[in-house]
């Protein structure tokens, strides 16, 4: 039997919550053990306690208590982006291994020290790049490595929903991880210039909306629509090809196919899956040495570089080169 995996997470607040809910979930087996929950406010641990039935002598307000307890061997963060590169630093300099939620930092050069230090150290340092565990994503990345849309001409990402700005935070570092992320799962490459155009609508600074193209080798391009602005939750994938295209609700998991000749349209089987139990799945599975990652930190700091490209060229007003940060 493996040894079990005392695992704590950091941040109880919308996405900690799911996050718990999954690993005590996997808690049922005695390889995983949900050994302690770290919030400040004091409301969201009596969250845990009430509707997770979780013991309050598994509950604190302070972090640090996990990363200097002997018997964690693993955090999940979920705390605010400005806190990311910190606390994972602290936590991988206790020697935790850890699945920290995206973006891995605000600036490039702290997202790869923190992929230097876990090297340094044989930690696992995943990031929380949900879509690279939504099937039908997974099937797109299967398709495109088969060459069955024949030439890649382009895609098109729509990532809108209408919802209070975050205090704080701008939507390309906030929301444009995932979509950038997925075209780098999608087309197992980065963008060589990217650029970007953006506005707030209702606050002075601090982008609520973004148009973004990322231009690769040859003809092949990528443009993302973000917004925090558009009513109806959207998050779709095109992908144009000379031979097919084809449309992708990441959100119900499925995938409309057009023939380019007649234009018939048909749907592809797809069985939906758990995402969010997927991925802390492969956390755990990846600490036991059972799986390759999915979600390197490494592929983390390449996005953040790309996120800090955007923003250069969105100050810029011009299309820039991209790099990645190191």
């Amino acid at each position: 039997m493996k040894d079990s995996l005392n695992i704590a997470v950091i941040g109880a607040g919308y996405w900690g919550k799911k996050i718990i809910n999954e690993y005590l979930q996997l808690a049922s087996s005695p390889e995983v053990n949900l050994s302690m929950v770290c919030d400040l406010k004091d409301k969201n641990l009596k969250h845990c306690s009430e509707v997770f039935h979780i013991s309050e002598t598994k509950l604190t307000t302070d972090y640090k208590e996990a990363l200097s307890s002997n018997d964690v061997n693993a955090v999940h963060i979920c705390t605010p982006n400005e806190t990311h590169h910190q606390i994972c630093k602290e936590a991988l300099s206790a020697n935790k291994h850890v699945l920290l939620e995206k973006p891995m930092a605000l600036h490039a050069r702290n997202a790869w020290e923190l992929v230097g230090i876990a090297e340094s150290k044989g930690l696992i340092l995943q990031v929380g790049h949900i879509f690279r565990f939504n099937n039908a994503l997974k099937t797109m990345r299967d398709l495109l490595a088969q060459d069955y849309f024949g030439e890649l001409y382009y895609l098109k990402l729509q990532w809108t929903t209408l919802m209070s700005s975050p205090l704080n935070r701008d939507i390309i570092f906030d929301l444009g991880p995932h979509p950038v992320d997925i075209v780098n799962y999608l087309l197992k490459k980065w963008p060589v210039k990217v650029s970007c155009k953006g506005m707030a609508y209702r606050r002075e600074l601090l982008e609520e909306l973004a148009y973004i193209t990322m231009e690769f080798e040859g003809k092949l391009m990528a443009h993302i629509e973000l917004s925090w602005l558009q009513p109806g939750k959207v998050r779709e994938v095109t992908v144009i090809g000379s031979e097919r295209s084809a449309s992708v609700d990441c959100l119900n998991q499925s995938i409309g196919i057009y023939e380019n000749g007649d234009g018939d349209r048909f749907n592809l089987d797809v069985t939906r899956n758990n995402t969010i139990f997927d991925e802390v799945s492969h956390f755990v599975e990846s600490i036991h040495g059972n799986k390759n990652s999915n979600n390197l930190g490494s592929v983390g700091a390449e996005t953040v570089a790309v996120l800090e490209s955007l923003k250069s060229s969105l100050e810029e007003g011009r299309t820039v080169k991209n790099g990645s940060g190191k």
